[in-house]
């Protein structure tokens, strides 16, 4: 009876381990198929997205370079509009100093056609005084120091009217309009100095400036830019033309003949107050 029993508790503590070691199997039969199926998930998922990931790469890649490019460019506008707008402030003093050459050229012919007139007159008031003073030196009857103080006058006369000829020969000259080729400028300032030194001596070195100029004008002149140059371009040149001085060779025209205008205009003061 005992060993019986004993042999029945055996068994009954064996089935508890068979028992567990079925689970233990079942276990690992659900979870290998799991592990296997993450892992396969994991491949396939890396796969799949490891593509999109260099991709994404590549266009952060390429964004970055767009954008450096865009702010290069950017820059590059910036400082193209800088040099527009210096550009735009340089064409508009030109196009006011243009405008304003326009106005003094008128005034200046005007003016000149007026001293034109008013030299005929006084010449033909002198050359009445010529002769009334030569007739009164011939027949009056005066001291020597009268005649002496008489012919003093009369040269006076005929000086300022001699003078008065070259004085309208300057004036014809300087209505002319500036020449337009090297070689017309060099004709046309050499004769007028010719003519101006004759007027006033001290017109000579003024003219002299303004013939010093024009190779350095026109030199300027035949580096204009085209009509297809850019802005730099254009900006470049005008730049040039204000630190070689060629830009202002029409500014010293511009002096130039009011220096002439002012020497004919006192002339004519002296030659006033010879025939008052």
């Amino acid at each position: 009876m005992f060993i019986i029993i004993k042999m029945s508790s055996r068994k009954s503590s064996r089935k508890p381990k068979k028992r567990s070691q079925s689970n233990e199997l079942f276990k690992n039969k659900i979870l290998a198929p799991i592990l296997i199926a993450f892992l396969f998930g994991g491949i396939l998922g890396y796969a799949i997205t490891q593509p999109q990931v260099n991709t994404l790469k590549t266009n952060e890649d390429v964004l970055e370079s767009q954008i450096l490019f865009l702010e290069e460019r950017i820059n590059e506008l910036k400082i193209k509009e800088s040099e527009l707008s210096q550009s735009q402030t340089v064409v508009n003093t030109l196009q006011s100093q243009i405008n304003s050459n326009k106005l003094e050229n008128a005034a200046l012919s005007e003016k000149v056609s007026l001293l034109n007139s008013e030299i005929t007159v006084l010449e033909n008031t002198l050359e009445d005084n010529k002769v009334q003073l030569s007739v009164a030196i011939q027949d009056a009857e005066m001291s020597e120091a009268e005649i002496s103080k008489l012919n003093t006058r009369l040269n006076s006369i005929t000086k300022t009217i001699e003078k008065f000829e070259n004085d309208k020969l300057l004036l014809v000259e300087l209505r002319k309009e500036i020449p337009s080729s090297r070689s017309e400028a060099h004709n046309h300032w050499e004769r007028v100095k010719d003519i101006a030194i004759v007027s006033d001596p001290t017109l000579g070195p003024k003219i002299d400036k303004v013939i010093s100029m024009i190779d350095p004008y026109y030199d300027w002149i035949d580096q204009q830019p085209g009509a297809n140059s850019t802005d730099t371009e254009f900006f470049n040149w005008i730049i040039e033309g204000n630190i070689s001085g060629a830009i202002n060779y029409t500014s010293e025209i511009g002096k130039f003949q009011n220096d002439a205008l002012l020497a004919v205009i006192i002339r004519m003061d002296a030659a006033i107050s010879l025939v008052s």
